[in-house]
């Protein structure tokens, strides 16, 4: 049988096969137009040194990149992100361990770089625990019956008026930008995700389905305030994306979708678990909750930075003790933690008696203030070495909104 070569970095001439090999592992027909776009967009905007592949007999067999991101934390701030995507291993070469000789070299590189955490969307959820992922978010779809009593908004402020796809693109960046920073869980958007999704760059979104999307802005006092982009699809619309910098936005393009003629229904998906326009409904009912699916995964890789970079919603300090076994060990020591709602600090210690032991994986969920530490004591995971000490860290960790991710990479 033929070796297996780990290649890294992967040159860009080699795109077209790498892209090749990742399209027929995910069951896509690596020759349809689609797939010939994705392989041109990655051409674009291919990062040598962010990129993994496995190679035999001179083929492409598997398939690993990273980008380079920065992550919203609750408070507002970011922390710089290892963003794993494209990771794939040929039918033909699996349980050969190609996928962890990958990944452990990526986990590597991007603690050598800094990063603070490592984040991904997970396929698949038994594949990527082993390796110290954790899920963090939680995304949810939605169908409104704008038809149905009580289903529409109406009385909403500000302007609103309809762009074509480079106008909204001029102005969307900014607004998201400022929507972003108000809920954890956001990554941001470079400006090739802009103008790949937009189709600015002659690639339009596949989730487009070849259709011209409606995008359409909302306008506050202060000016451009929110956006919305949807295509039409079997008596309904879906949305494909829904910002809003402003609560007068976001009653805005709820109030405007939800008034469209000849609409029986609005599909959304990828929205966040605590959606707050059903609060804003007559009858809220009428916004049916038809998926929850967990979101980015995180593995955390630099303790005292994640950390200290996030706000706590109450004032305390905590000694905590992580436990790290899985690949690469980042995370594994103790840690002072002094934080509240105005900034935080994370020291490593040696003399500190922890009032916590926790593994680097429930510590990476409850990171976002998505899953608490309780509710995964019973995983043995966690484990309260001080009376009241659990409580008392999902008090601090805790957030008003539950995070979201509205960005797929």
């Amino acid at each position: 049988m033929t070796g297996v070569d780990i290649v890294h970095p992967v040159p860009v001439e080699e795109v077209p096969a790498w892209a090749e090999s990742l399209s027929i592992t995910f069951l896509e027909d690596p020759s349809d137009e689609g797939a010939q776009r994705f392989s041109a967009r990655m051409q674009r905007d291919w990062l040598p040194d962010r990129f993994w592949g496995a190679r035999a007999g001179g083929r492409w067999v598997g398939t690993l990149g990273a980008w380079p991101r920065t992550l919203t934390v609750p408070g507002g701030d970011t922390v710089p992100a290892d963003a794993l995507t494209m990771v794939s291993v040929a039918g033909t070469h699996r349980r050969r361990g190609l996928l962890t000789r990958m990944l452990t070299d990526s986990l590597s590189e991007a603690h050598q770089r800094g990063d603070a955490v490592s984040i991904l969307w997970a396929a698949e959820w038994p594949i990527y625990g082993r390796f110290g992922y954790a899920p963090a978010t939680i995304n949810a779809g939605y169908t409104l019956h704008p038809r149905a009593p009580g289903g529409r908004l109406s009385g909403t402020d500000g302007e609103l008026q309809r762009l074509d796809a480079a106008e909204i693109g001029a102005i969307a960046p900014g607004i998201f930008d400022r929507a972003a920073r108000q809920r954890a869980g956001n990554i941001d958007r470079p400006p090739a995700w802009w103008s790949g999704t937009l189709g600015l760059d002659g690639y339009p979104d596949p989730r487009f389905d070849g259709k011209r999307p409606t995008h359409v802005v909302h306008e506050g006092p202060d000016g451009p305030d929110g956006y919305i982009a949807w295509t039409a699809k079997d008596g309904g619309v879906d949305v494909l994306d829904l910002c809003a910098a402003t609560d007068s936005a976001y009653r805005g393009l709820w109030g405007y979708v939800s008034s469209l003629d000849l609409v029986e229904q609005v599909t959304l998906r990828r929205r966040p678990v605590d959606e707050p326009v059903r609060w804003l409904l007559p009858d809220g009912r009428a916004l049916e909750q038809h998926e929850t699916v967990d979101g980015i995964w995180v593995r955390l890789l630099d303790v005292p930075v994640a950390l200290g970079a996030r706000r706590y919603s109450v004032t305390d300090r905590l000694v905590l003790d992580v436990d790290d076994g899985d690949v690469g060990g980042f995370a594994a020591g103790r840690y002072v933690l002094e934080g509240g709602p105005d900034g935080a600090k994370c020291l490593p210690s040696t003399e500190d008696s922890a009032d916590l032991r926790v593994h680097q994986r429930a510590l990476a969920a409850a990171y976002l203030g998505g899953y608490s530490l309780h509710a995964q004591a019973i995983t043995g995971r966690v484990a309260e070495l001080t009376p009241g000490a659990l409580r008392r860290a999902d008090a601090m960790f805790a957030t008003p909104l539950a995070p979201w991710c509205a960005t797929g990479f």
